[in-house]
């Protein structure tokens, strides 16, 4: 499946169904992707980097 498809539907629990046909809605629904995927990297960036810093207390404390 192409990266930046020309047909594109969001659909949220079939309670909100976006089709964009102008190009304002494409670019619109475009940024709202770009938001989406950058808070998931920047979660999974979070969540690696804390749980390095835990797991590098818990070494620390069976250490001593």
């Amino acid at each position: 499946m192409p990266l930046f498809a020309h047909h594109v539907e969001l659909n949220l629990f079939d309670l909100i169904v976006i089709e964009p046909t102008t190009m304002p809605e494409h670019a619109v629904l475009a940024a709202f992707s770009v938001v989406v995927i950058g808070l998931v990297v920047y979660g999974i960036r979070a969540l690696v980097r804390d749980a390095r810093a835990w797991l590098g207390q818990r070494r620390e404390i069976v250490a001593a």
